[in-house]
């Protein structure tokens, strides 16, 4: 397995056998939820250069908003092949005209790609915003990204997990904008409990420059990796990836 950051938030480059999945790009501009006065973030640390990014067989677009799903890097990207939940398809189709789109959706949770499985785990919220989890399987090795983390509402049997990307941060809103966005530490608990992984990395936590009412109302618990591995069952688990290089696993 061989994981590399493309952005010092949530968009990563994860390899599994001989197949290469890039997930959530974005690689310049800015995020704009709804009007700029609500919402406008942008990257406090350069993301990768288009010029050194890995060649990639696919793209994959967990969540629907644009810090995941980020029109002028998809369109600079142009990539042949994106997975999605089916609620994209329209917007996906009027960015990437030509592109080959391998959608999730309630008769389709799983997608054979190449040399990897792809499960689509839904949220289990009932309202926006919206969260998806996802595990990429090989051959022997998989991982299970979750940006804003997921709750399993019943006790799971799951096929062992190498590496669990989830937030760490604590990121809550008031109620009518949603409410708790990233659960933080009782998030990255509830998920090392049930998946028992061998590694955790954070993702989705950059300390973005940021403008608007959400950030003026939002309440932020900023949880580094080395506050985690004072925690005794995640110490040995944790892993702090703080630049652009390839990591094996």
């Amino acid at each position: 397995m061989l994981v590399q950051r493309l952005n010092m938030d949530n968009s990563w480059l994860f390899q599994l056998d001989n197949s290469k999945i890039l997930v959530d790009p974005w690689l310049e501009g800015v995020e704009v939820d709804f009007f700029s006065w609500f919402n406008t973030q942008w990257h406090r640390t350069a993301p990768l250069p288009y010029d050194q990014l890995p060649s990639f067989d696919a793209v994959l677009i967990t969540q629907k908003y644009p810090d995941h799903f980020h029109e002028i890097t998809l369109k600079k990207l142009n990539p042949k092949i994106v997975l999605a939940p089916s609620y994209l398809e329209a917007k996906i189709k009027a960015c990437l005209p030509n592109v080959e789109l391998l959608l999730f959706h309630t008769r389709q949770t799983s997608i054979k790609f190449q040399d990897i499985e792809i499960q689509w785990y839904p949220t289990n919220r009932k309202m926006d915003p919206i969260y998806d989890a996802y595990m990429l399987k090989g051959s022997s090795q998989r991982i299970f990204f979750a940006p804003h983390g997921y709750f399993f509402k019943e006790s799971m049997t799951l096929d062992h997990i190498d590496l669990l990307v989830t937030s760490f941060n604590e990121f809550r809103l008031p109620f009518f904008l949603g409410g708790l966005i990233s659960p933080g530490l009782a998030g990255v608990k509830h998920l090392d409990e049930v998946l028992d992984p061998r590694f955790i990395l954070a993702t989705h936590d950059e300390d973005k420059h940021a403008k608007g009412l959400v950030i003026k109302w939002a309440k932020v618990q900023w949880n580094q990796a080395s506050s985690f591995k004072k925690i005794k069952e995640l110490e040995p688990k944790i892993l702090e990836l703080t630049h652009y290089n390839p990591l094996q696993l």
